[in-house]
């Protein structure tokens, strides 16, 4: 099949969007297909009135007059589903949040006239884009219920792979806990540090992500500073892959307390690492993993309620590693996997 993949790109940004992009890319070319990607390019640095520059832009180019005849389309992220073509499958990765699920949080823009404006234009074109293809997956249970709420759309939960769950071990359960996430405000690295303050057992607390918000940056070292956390909270930049696999593989347990994530690959990581996960209530896709004082605990969003969880998992470190080993059975047996996925998108 010739099979053409439309997704956006921040320039210079990676994270799980770039690499659920990229295994299905390897997948679809290891099951013999022709591939290839158009991007359309993302720029959170705009006003919002940029959004509607992206829909159009995506609405305008005319796929169907290509010579060559496309087997299959697959669109990803907003608005790569706003192009037009008769055999459009929509992988849905989440809405453009900040006008949906995120409007009434603290990291929705302000409200006023034109941000309503936008976000009603935003919710309408969404419905009448998503009605033109026969097939719309989504990759969560999270995302296909915000799916139904805005737009009505009824959706098939698929979840992603790990591009290369092969290079995920356990090499031990070593006096630390990991928080392995870019640095963005939406991932709630505050709310484990102010945690950390009241965790009296000698466990430390390593934060490891490439920093997408510098100013969030700076407020997280300067909770640990205020705390006198220096030696209980390290952040380390910018690691390599193969740095973030070894820590997984030494952590005790993992902690992501992520305010509702749309999948959340580091559940995913952690459990094929054999690592316990500490999650909330309102972490979304998370949350469809742990099971809860059985291979993690999810507590509520506060404080109290993280530091306890993590005093409970160090002071039984027996359950801890028991809970890290019953969450790699419990991924293994969902059989996640990108010929599932290739199944699915190309021949369903």
């Amino acid at each position: 099949m010739r099979i053409l993949i439309i997704n956006t790109r921040v320039p210079f940004i990676r994270g799980g969007a770039e690499a659920l992009e990229k295994g299905l890319i390897n997948a679809l070319k290891n099951a013999g297909n022709h591939v290839d990607i158009i991007r359309i390019m993302e720029n959170w640095g705009a006003y919002y009135d940029y959004l509607l520059k992206m829909m159009i832009q995506t609405r305008m180019m005319e796929i169907e007059s290509f010579p060559l005849s496309l087997d299959r389309i697959i669109t990803l992220k907003f608005p790569s589903y706003y192009i037009k073509h008769k055999n459009k499958v929509i992988w849905f990765l989440h809405h453009y949040r900040q006008f949906c699920d995120l409007w009434d949080t603290p990291f929705s823009p302000p409200h006023n006239d034109e941000t309503k404006a936008i976000r009603d234009i935003i919710i309408k074109s969404d419905t009448e884009m998503l009605k033109e293809t026969k097939r719309v997956f989504a990759i969560s249970q999270t995302v296909a219920e915000r799916l139904e709420k805005f737009n009505g759309i009824k959706a098939e939960v698929l979840y992603p792979p790990l591009e290369n769950k092969e290079v995920f071990y356990c090499e031990g359960y070593e006096d630390f806990f990991l928080f392995p996430s870019r640095i963005s405000p939406i991932k709630r690295h505050n709310l484990a540090i102010e945690a950390m303050k009241l965790v009296k057992s000698p466990v430390r607390l390593i934060i490891a992500g490439g920093v997408e918000d510098e100013n969030y940056l700076m407020t997280l070292q300067s909770l640990i500073s205020k705390y006198n956390l220096q030696d209980k909270v390290k952040i380390m930049q910018n690691l390599t892959k193969k740095e973030i696999v070894e820590l997984y593989s030494k952590a005790l347990a993992v902690v992501f307390p992520t305010y509702n994530e749309d999948y959340g690959y580091i559940t995913i990581e952690a459990m094929y690492s054999k690592k316990a996960v500490i999650t909330c209530k309102d972490s979304g896709g998370p949350t469809e993993f742990v099971d809860n004082n059985i291979n993690g605990i999810i507590v509520e969003p506060e404080e109290k309620s993280l530091a306890y969880a993590i005093e409970k998992l160090y002071n039984d470190k027996n359950k801890t590693i028991k809970m890290g080993k019953q969450g790699y059975e419990k991924i293994t047996s969902l059989e996640i996997s990108w010929e599932k996925v290739v199944e699915k998108l190309c021949y369903e």
